[in-house]
């Protein structure tokens, strides 16, 4: 006889007319908009309904008839298979995220999760006066440091009407840019990006904001000098994301078209904060893709408008979904992102996809703002740009005890690598 598995989570009390799915649609709408603790304890109830829902039962007496149901009691659909799952991670993601990793050991175990992203990941440090400091300060020392970060952070990068400039076509989620291709952040849409030539001034169509935007980027001295590469590249890929506060975006190597006929790394990606009203931190590690394990060492950026975040692009990297809640009703975390190539292949489709061409004769609102060569930007980076250390991580990754992944523990199947998102 097969034995019973006892589920992961505390049985809860009466749960009348709803089905479990219902209840965890119900649990991530107030999620993505969540602006209280109240409204996070609420979310935390519906995944625990749902996911101790049982099944409705058709069992009949010995001539029959029907069983009676309980007066007290309205049992629910349960969850699929891919639904108990999900919304156990969630479940778990907001147990990690409110210092409550313990919590969430055995429902991972019981998902097969073997290890997952440190607390110091998924229940990140927050911005603060101590976090932040010039890298002037300590880039001796890190210049002969093994250990020196991939990325660099530059404050203030943009002036103000770049960055309005930049709002007007990306910042509003209903904008032209995002309609245009469908975007949704749940289910995510599919991957999609335009690649542009890196023309010369002396190009007629180097008037263009976009070619302008890129310029200053590929431009930067101090990104020069951090990336010797970046000299050598001949195009950039543009994309861009517009997410709700608790939106990450899981652990990932950039590559043409999505890794497609192998794996081809950027020379540098960049991300350009236009609002950072919610989200989490950007995570780069110091994983590659011929790692024999783990990454080690990791760096958080934190959202900040005007930011300009760049990193190596063979580094594995992502977003940190948005502990806690928003600093405001229906913050947004509006980013575009630029990837510096010396080659990449350009696929001219008809549908939205990766590396497409720019839509140069395009009609479309988002399309003509990127365009518009009314507005000439000042050269170089804003006076006000300071460069900052972003936030070390000295684990990454810990097994399902807290304990520290380390070089001497396996690579783990992808599969068995709780994310949280």
């Amino acid at each position: 006889m097969q034995q019973h598995r006892e589920v992961p989570y505390p049985v809860m009390t009466t749960i009348k007319t709803a089905t479990a799915q219902d209840l965890c649609t119900q649990a991530r709408s107030i999620w993505l908009e969540a602006s209280s603790i109240e409204e996070l304890d609420q979310v935390e109830q519906l995944y625990r309904q749902a996911l101790n829902s049982k099944q409705q039962s058709n069992k009949t007496t010995h001539d029959g008839r029907p069983l009676k149901k309980k007066k007290k009691r309205t049992a629910i659909a349960e969850l699929s298979a891919v639904e108990y799952r999900k919304a156990g991670e969630r479940l778990s993601l907001l147990y990690c995220q409110s210092g409550r990793a313990q919590k969430a050991k055995k429902g991972l175990e019981y998902l097969g999760f073997t290890c997952r992203l440190s607390q110091q990941v998924l229940d990140y440090p927050l911005p603060s006066k101590h976090n932040g400091k010039s890298r002037k300060r300590t880039a001796t020392k890190q210049s002969h440091s093994k250990s020196a970060p991939p990325c660099v952070i530059y404050d203030n990068f943009l002036y103000d009407e770049e960055l309005e400039h930049l709002k007007a076509i990306f910042g509003d989620p209903k904008a032209s840019y995002w309609s245009s291709h469908s975007y949704q952040v749940e289910p995510p849409s599919p991957y999609f990006s335009y690649v542009l030539p890196l023309l010369p001034k002396s190009n007629r169509r180097s008037k263009s904001f976009i070619d302008q935007l890129v310029r200053k980027v590929w431009r930067l001295p101090q990104l020069n000098s951090k990336f010797p590469d970046l000299s050598h590249a001949t195009h950039v890929e543009m994309w861009a994301h517009n997410r709700p506060h608790a939106s990450g975006h899981q652990m990932h190597f950039d590559s043409d078209d999505e890794g497609r006929g192998g794996v081809r790394n950027p020379i540098i990606s960049t991300i350009l904060y236009i609002s950072a009203d919610g989200g989490g931190p950007s995570l780069v590690t110091n994983q590659r893709l011929d790692s024999s394990n783990l990454a080690h060492k990791g760096w958080l950026a934190h959202p900040k408008t005007k930011r300009l975040v760049a990193f190596d692009g063979r580094v594995l990297h992502g977003v940190v979904p948005g502990k806690g809640f928003s600093r405001q009703k229906g913050g947004r975390r509006v980013t575009l992102m630029f990837a510096f190539w010396k080659h990449i292949k350009v696929r001219d489709e008809a549908t939205p996809g990766s590396s497409r061409p720019f839509p140069i004769e395009s009609e479309d609102q988002w399309a003509a703002g990127l365009l518009d060569d009314s507005l000439t930007l000042k050269t170089g980076a804003s006076a006000d740009m300071k460069d900052q250390d972003p936030i070390e991580i000295d684990a990454v990754y810990e097994n399902l005890d807290g304990r520290h992944w380390t070089r001497h523990n396996d690579m783990p199947d992808y599969e068995q690598v709780f994310q949280g998102f």
